[in-house]
């Protein structure tokens, strides 16, 4: 249902102006020395007719009492006029654009030719609009217009549109910890589902663990969940904690807008679901009243509302702790790949590796880092493979013969595993290399190393200055990288040597295709999924 509503706006005092010759000379448009001058009194509202894609008409008549009216139609993105300067339609009559009119003189029953040129301003006093144009129709014919006083618009309900905003969902099982024998229980009939929302330009925005029953499809987790702590029942969200004296911090959190995390102790979420304007089903997250704790030591109550959220479902096929029976390392090595939609086994795609930290392995980009999530949402289908780089407690690094243990990771890769892959899953040729932690050390290592192999890097929390491993600072002085990204959370340990690097890069030949982004965050998975999106879309550029 459709309402009517006046306009009340804080006055625009910098654009507010009486009809004048001082405005008249103000504006652009065709002078001639006898224009028609109009001062409209009286105006009539029609319906606003709604447009796809977030498009509104708001159609106007404004009437001189005298046997003149201006009839104008202006295409806006609010239910309402929107202070600003408006433009004739430069396009086909089909194809409105935003901020742009369609108007006509009618002159005692006679209708000249459409508008063509000139401005058309509009701006408040108090909750009276002033409008005002120099304008000239098609047949030639010239006017200046003005009219002060209320507009009321009917304001209409959207269809929503998505904002941009992402959410990926991760469903693991509900476990307890005995914490005096060590010994971990699983509770049936329960799931985990890690919801991690980020905003349009893929930056962390909330994450929320939500505990609901066992394999729901996402459009099933809409309703009312309350924050507690070490929740095992449907309907809770694991709250916020913090160990500020190790910078650790979990649990449910969103991100203000300065950019600080703020996690959650007390309160309720709620999740419902709308049908978007072409049909697809988007997500609102609200919460009035949220207490929360900074790890900065700042506490305080806090609201969330986003809205219209996409929520972007796993694209292609996983397929987890495949096996490659290596040669020069003389044992079987895992890795896990991500194949596209249309993955045939006959047409070839470029390969993105992604490389695990320290002590984890090779589903961690697919499980934490949800990467699948992301490669429906770029137009470049690419193959992801990511190999096992720790085995039986030893971290290889990547590298031949760290700590002299006889492991020549570096050789295995270059010559026996990419090879193999790449035949495989039908190589094209292009590869990336991206990792986090050790792994960004590694696609540092390995994109430096053979720069005319790789498209680009992006290295996530690079583990640098590591005793044993390559000094990356001494890689940078030669020309032929690839694009490079380095992204590292500004709580991280590894943020003074990541910083480092930034400075040394400003001397670097490869500045000019560096980029450093340095964001709150710390050396977890929180921080890390927040990079997948991004990942996803660098290489989708550097493949295209």
């Amino acid at each position: 249902m459709k309402k009517i509503y006046r306009l009340l706006l804080l006055p625009l005092a910098a654009m507010m102006w009486s009809c004048s010759d001082d405005v008249i000379d103000d504006l652009s448009g065709i002078y001639n020395e006898n224009p028609n001058r109009y001062n409209f009194e009286t105006v009539k509202i029609t319906e606003s007719d709604k447009l796809k894609k977030g498009l509104k008409y708001l159609n106007m008549e404004f009437d001189t009492g005298k046997g003149t009216t201006f009839s104008l139609r202006i295409v806006s993105r609010e239910w309402v006029l929107q202070p600003g300067v408006y433009k004739p339609w430069s396009g086909p009559l089909d194809e409105p654009v935003a901020n742009e009119f369609y108007a006509f003189v009618t002159e005692d029953g006679q209708a000249y030719g459409r508008i063509t040129e000139g401005d058309l301003e509009v701006s408040m006093a108090g909750s009276d609009y002033d409008i005002s144009g120099i304008l000239t129709g098609g047949d030639g014919r010239r006017y200046v217009i003005s009219y002060r006083g209320p507009l009321d618009f009917i304001i209409g309900i959207d269809d929503p549109e998505p904002s941009g905003y992402t959410v990926t969902v991760k469903v693991d099982p509900v476990t307890v910890t005995d914490y005096t024998t060590w010994q971990t229980t699983v509770i049936p009939g329960v799931n985990k589902y890690t919801l991690s929302i980020t905003d349009p330009n893929g930056a962390d925005a909330a994450f929320f663990e939500a505990i609901n029953t066992e394999n729901l499809p996402v459009g099933e987790l809409v309703g009312t969940y309350t924050i507690a702590g070490s929740p095992v029942e449907p309907w809770l969200i694991d709250n916020g904690w913090l160990v500020p004296d190790y910078g650790m911090a979990g649990g449910a959190y969103v991100v203000s807008a300065a950019g600080e995390k703020q996690y959650i102790t007390q309160g309720k979420i709620n999740i419902e679901t709308v049908t978007g304007i072409n049909g697809e089903t988007l997500y609102n997250f609200s919460g009035a009243d949220l207490s929360y704790i900074t790890l900065a030591g700042g506490n305080g109550t806090t609201n969330v509302s986003i809205r219209f959220v996409t929520c972007l479902e796993k694209s292609g096929t996983e397929l987890k702790d495949q096996t490659f029976q290596s040669t020069v390392l003389g044992r079987e090595v895992k890795y896990s790949v991500v194949l596209p939609k249309s993955f045939d086994g006959v047409k070839t795609f470029p390969v993105l590796y992604m490389l695990h930290g320290a002590s984890g392995g090779n589903n961690d980009w697919l499980n934490g880092g949800n990467i699948a999530c992301h490669t429906g949402s770029v137009d470049t289908e690419m193959v992801i493979v990511s190999p096992q780089g720790s085995f039986d407690g030893f971290d290889a690094f990547y590298i031949d013969n760290y700590q002299s243990k006889g492991m020549n990771y570096e050789t295995f890769f270059m010559t026996e595993f990419v090879p193999a892959i790449e035949a495989m899953y039908k190589g094209n040729g292009k590869r990336g290399i991206s990792g986090l932690s050790m792994g960004g050390f590694g696609s540092l290592y390995y994109g430096l190393k053979y720069a005319d192999q790789f498209s680009g890097i992006y290295a996530c929390s690079p583990a640098l200055g590591i005793e044993g491993t390559v000094n990356i600072f001494d890689m940078i002085w030669a020309p032929g990288a690839s694009p490079i990204t380095v992204e590292i959370g500004t709580e991280d340990f590894l943020y003074e040597a990541n910083k480092g690097l930034n400075e040394a890069m400003q001397f670097s030949p490869l500045l000019p295709n560096f980029t450093y982004i340095e964001r709150p965050g710390t050396h977890d998975w929180a921080f890390w999924s927040a990079c997948s999106p991004k990942i996803i879309k660098f290489f989708d550029a550097q493949f295209r």
